[in-house]
């Protein structure tokens, strides 16, 4: 069946107009979700910018094509469509806050750039076929002049954020930066600088990494961490957004220009007498040119109110007083603006006790209110299964689901941070044994060390994350009032007592949880964030989760909860033979000897423990994992690296040093 003619030009007409608000709603979409992306970077929210990344360079091409037959068709006026085509010249230009999603569209500059001279052809075809009105060909060629150098911006920091041009970026970096007049409101830029190199595993430059160095042992905690953070911040900016182009003296200069181009456009398109092209069609046009307007607007207030500004402007020598001034009054209206813009630290969890719960009494998930499951998949969690390496009809294979994620508060950074430094400065990794290192410091436990000795002997770094994740949920869960089963000369604790002690390490509990979820996430969910030879082993797992869940279900009642579950696995006797020692058992076993402690003491043993953990996952995982990382939301891990980096360059430059010296 022939579809009616008029109905075609019916859709060839409205397509186009469709086309390009869609156009027009995916460069908002873009600019404001890439903005957020760094701070923000939530799941749904990736799943709507990664899908309006991969259709606005499609659409725009599209329409843009689709013009060329639109001018052939239809008798409307050619003009006002020829004025059109820069525009979506403009949108494959796309907004300054996203210029690729991922890494790898880095390397694809080039190909970004092969695109260009065939789109440049389709709009000298839809403005030669204008011809001879000319009354918008002023309007146009300004947005034209605009869309090239929007383009050409695009191009130029996909190819500096792309490994070869990042390298060569380097070295002329360190020409340029001066390390004088250091001061609060620069600090992150130095640590940035300093940091650049080890992202594609260079050593920084002497001088500036000895400033750096001694910049972070004389900050406390808290700083460490604020100017850490911005310091990833202006990481990410340079490989996934138009930052490198945008704070420079070109870059400002084009964007005076390009805003002058583009009001300048709208003034002209507003004079010229448009009785003749269509309500309709000049309705589009001034949607087209407002939303341009707004969308530049926005981007330089972005642009204006950014740390990249604040250091730019402390790179002024002959107005310093001035640009200070100017400098303080951005950090004072950022600080008003994003109260908490740095202690946004996302967390993903992984609890393996909840998930054997929840395999284990299928019917508690009918127990779940509606807005519980609605927020759940809102937030799309990560599932990953669990195989026994073989398929029989008695072995059965597992979904392990994350949690939702932790957003660690200030003091609970405080302590994971200030726990990660002592860490970085005192532990030596190649001389003693990971996961007990802190147990030598405590003389109080000298009775229990060679039963750790002897638990944690020549267990991989997966199996330790799994058997003190068990260990700190076990501890977690357990109730103070109750007698230790193992321990009978323990006494009972007045509830006064039990209230005040746990008031006192509530904080440390909660860094210890978030932490132990973090970890248990990183192997399970990200092993490609671990060395390759460091990552979970899927069947040791399999077996591990696979004995915890016959537990579960041989000696606890059905939709039980995780404190009845922790205390039934705490007071049920350990099978333990030469021959069968299971990480399940050895976790037990551990949590047992961890409640002889007193509670304060556990509490910091354990954080202590965790930030080995999280050092050693840190300090074996590659530089390119972090590049792409950045652009998840998750920094902890990258930062942990990073300070890790630094240190052991520290070491390596102490004894180049000594070397030189003797």
């Amino acid at each position: 069946m022939d579809i009616p003619e008029k109905y075609k030009h019916l859709w060839i007409y409205w397509d186009v107009h469709a086309f390009i608000l869609l156009s027009i709603f995916i460069q908002i979409v873009l600019l404001f979700l890439g903005h957020l992306r760094k701070t923000f970077a939530l799941r749904w929210m990736q799943t709507v910018l990664w899908g309006s990344y991969l259709i606005a360079d499609l659409l725009a091409n599209f329409v843009l094509f689709h013009l060329c037959n639109v001018m052939d068709d239809f008798s409307f006026s050619n003009a006002i469509i020829a004025f059109w085509a820069p525009f979506l010249i403009l949108h494959l230009g796309g907004p300054d806050t996203i210029t690729a999603y991922s890494i790898e569209d880095n390397e694809l500059w080039a190909r970004h750039l092969l695109v260009f001279p065939f789109g440049l052809i389709f709009t000298f075809y839809v403005l030669f076929r204008s011809l001879p009105n000319i009354r918008l060909l002023a309007p146009t060629l300004l947005i034209f002049l605009v869309a090239i150098i929007k383009y050409l911006e695009r191009s130029y920091s996909l190819y500096k954020s792309s490994v070869n041009g990042f390298r060569s970026s380097i070295s002329s970096s360190y020409k340029k930066l001066s390390l004088e007049d250091l001061n609060p409101l620069n600090q992150a830029f130095y640590l940035y600088s300093t940091c650049r190199p080890f992202f594609i595993n260079l050593t920084p430059h002497l001088e500036l990494y000895t400033k750096t160095i001694n910049l972070i042992n004389d900050m406390p905690t808290k700083e460490v961490w604020r100017a850490m953070s911005m310091a990833l911040g202006y990481v990410y900016d340079e490989f996934y957004t138009k930052a490198i182009i945008n704070h420079s003296i070109v870059g400002y200069g084009l964007r005076v220009l390009c805003s002058i181009c583009i009001f300048l456009a709208f003034w002209l398109f507003h004079i010229v007498p448009k009785d003749d092209f269509g309500k309709f069609n000049v309705t589009i046009t001034y949607i087209l040119l407002v939303t341009s307007m707004c969308l530049d607007i926005t981007a330089t207030i972005m642009l204006v109110f950014s740390n990249w500004m604040v250091s730019s402007l402390l790179s002024f020598k002959k107005l310093r007083n001035w640009s200070m001034l100017l400098a303080n009054c951005i950090v004072r209206i950022q600080n008003a603006w994003h109260k908490r813009r740095h202690w946004l630290i996302k967390m993903p969890q992984l609890s393996l006790l909840n998930n054997c719960l929840n395999i284990s009494a299928p019917n508690r998930a009918l127990h779940k209110s509606m807005m519980n499951w609605i927020v759940e998949k809102l937030d799309f969690a990560q599932e990953a299964k669990l195989y026994p390496g073989w398929r029989t009809i008695i072995n059965e294979s597992y979904t392990v689901q994350t949690l939702q994620p932790a957003y660690a508060n200030e003091e609970i950074i405080k302590i994971i941070v200030s726990n990660v430094k002592n860490c970085l400065t005192v532990i030596r990794y190649d001389q003693v044994v990971l996961g007990y290192a802190k147990i030598l410091k405590f003389n109080k436990m000298d009775w229990a060390i060679p039963a750790f000795v002897e638990l944690l002997d020549g267990m991989s770094l997966d199996q330790q994350v799994f058997i003190w994740h068990i260990t700190t949920e076990l501890c977690f869960y357990w109730n103070p009032k109750s007698v230790h089963p193992l321990c009978p000369h323990q006494r009972e604790i007045e509830e006064e007592e039990i209230i005040s002690r746990v008031r006192k390490c509530l904080e440390i509990m909660k860094a210890c949880k978030y932490l132990s979820n973090y970890m248990m996430y990183t192997v399970l969910m990200r092993p490609d964030m671990m060395s390759t030879t460091v990552q979970a082993s899927p069947m040791l797992f399999y077996h591990a989760f696979d004995e915890m869940v016959k537990f579960i279900r041989n000696y606890t009642m059905q939709n039980a909860k995780v404190e009845e579950v922790c205390r039934k696995i705490m007071a049920t006797p350990i099978v333990w033979t030469d021959n069968n020692r299971s990480l399940f058992a050895i976790a037990r076993a551990l949590a047992d000897l961890m409640l002889k402690i007193e509670e304060d003491e556990r509490w910091k043993f354990l954080t202590m423990t965790w930030a080995e953990l999280i050092i050693q996952v840190a300090k074996n995982s590659r530089a390119n994992m972090h590049m792409k990382q950045l652009s998840s939301g998750d920094k902890l891990l990258t930062f942990i690296w990073l300070l890790n980096k630094l240190v052991e360059t520290d070491d390596m430059f102490h004894i180049m040093l000594d070397i030189r010296t003797n």
